[in-house]
């Protein structure tokens, strides 16, 4: 009898220790399952954020370009419109000196024989058919 108790409670003691273990290894799996859970959507929620951000720089360095060209362009349209008020107001002033170059041979020869009125009249009409 005593060796057959003993005999038991080692069976006992032993399959209690089987069954922890077999837990314990249940609860392990258990556990790296939701790890590895936990790691596939950490990888996929990273990767998710890599796209969103090379996006959003895509976007970003999108919008700066296009806003340089804009500027760009507002530079070149202003430098245009510049030049061609710069040509503008050259054309004007020598048309005015010429005029009042004309004015002053055409009161040294005809000597007041045409007025003076009619001088710019006629200086007017001569560049303005000319230029």
């Amino acid at each position: 009898k005593p060796v057959k108790k003993f005999l038991d409670d080692r069976k006992a003691k032993i399959e209690k220790q089987l069954n922890d273990a077999a837990e314990a290894q249940k609860q392990a799996d258990e556990k790296a399952q939701r790890y590895e859970g936990l790691i596939s959507d950490s990888k996929k929620e990273c990767a998710e954020l890599k796209v969103k951000a090379e996006r959003e720089a895509k976007e970003s360095a999108d919008a700066i370009l296009a806003n340089a060209k804009a500027d760009a362009d507002n530079i070149t349209a202003k430098a245009r419109e510049d030049a061609q008020r710069e040509h503008d107001a050259k054309i004007a002033s020598v048309k005015d000196d010429i005029t009042e170059l004309a004015f002053d041979i055409s009161r040294q020869v005809l000597s007041r024989e045409v007025s003076d009125e009619d001088n710019k009249r006629i200086a007017e009409g001569f560049f303005n058919e000319r230029l």
